[in-house]
């Protein structure tokens, strides 16, 4: 629990930004790029924002990655808040999502593409993902560990691709472009479609991981009896089908790998299109 989140917005007002959630039922924004500056050990910083709407430890927050005044917040109060961090904005959330998990909201990241998409983990063992252009509800949930998520991350190498660790010692990857796909009854056992992997390897419950921005597929997860973790699926977990086939397929190949990507491109739009939002 408890998050810290750099503004990632470009310009030179952005770079010592940050801000952060803590067992006090605040978010606080801060700004070091003076301080920074200077080149000075051991300055003192004081918040430049105080914002109060939780009633209970805040667990999560982060910064949206194409709007550097929007900040998003959950607590144990099972809400998810967003923050406008211009001054005179800061008195109330801009919109809140109550009773967004049934339990403890323990993380939450927007997506680093997609302006409207927000994933969240919670106490109830599920993933949500979000449209905050229509918050009563979420797009989908995402059912497959067996204990409470602790955090979510988007891939930063496929915009469909997400990932979130849990108490159950797994850390799973979904692949939203998958969520409808048919599957035989044997599949069906393993969990839904779109849950593309299960890294079982923790021996303890995994409180965080990280994506690896260099190299695709690889990730590092630490859990609660101090190990660490790198690892990455094998190549057939993701891999399209043809991928490996001889030159001489490769017209028929180009014809199925544009018919899956045909699909999941309807199916992302199912999720993310305007016919289902107010």
């Amino acid at each position: 629990g408890y998050g810290v989140a750099w503004c990632g917005a470009p310009g030179e007002e952005n770079r010592g930004r940050l801000a952060t959630s803590a067992e006090d039922k605040t978010v606080r924004l801060w700004n070091v790029r003076e301080a920074l500056a200077e080149g000075k050990s051991g300055a003192v910083v004081h918040p430049e924002a105080t914002f109060e709407y939780h009633t209970d430890v805040v667990e999560d927050v982060d910064w949206h990655n194409r709007d550097p005044n929007m900040i998003g917040s959950c607590g144990d109060d099972r809400l998810i808040c967003l923050w406008d961090a211009r001054e005179g904005k800061r008195d109330r959330p801009i919109k809140v999502v109550k009773e967004a998990h049934a339990g403890d909201v323990n993380g939450l990241e927007f997506h680093p593409t997609n302006e409207f998409l927000l994933a969240s983990g919670g106490s109830d063992k599920v993933v949500k993902l979000w449209d905050m252009r229509n918050l009563k509800s979420p797009l989908q949930t995402l059912e497959g560990h067996t204990d409470q998520v602790y955090a979510v991350h988007w891939s930063p190498h496929d915009e469909s691709v997400l990932a979130s660790c849990s108490a159950d010692r797994r850390i799973a990857l979904w692949d939203l472009g998958r969520i409808g796909a048919e599957q035989t009854p044997e599949d069906a056992e393993d969990g839904p479609p779109e849950l593309l992997f299960l890294h079982g390897g923790h021996t303890s419950r995994v409180n965080d991981f990280s994506w690896n921005p260099n190299y695709e597929w690889c990730l590092g997860g630490v859990s609660e009896d101090n190990v660490m973790q790198i690892w990455s699926p094998a190549e057939d977990v993701y891999a399209e089908e043809g991928d490996d086939d001889d030159d001489d397929e490769e017209e028929e190949d180009g014809k199925k790998n544009k018919k899956k990507c045909d699909l999941a491109t309807k199916q992302r739009t199912e999720i993310l299109g305007d016919d289902e939002l107010e």
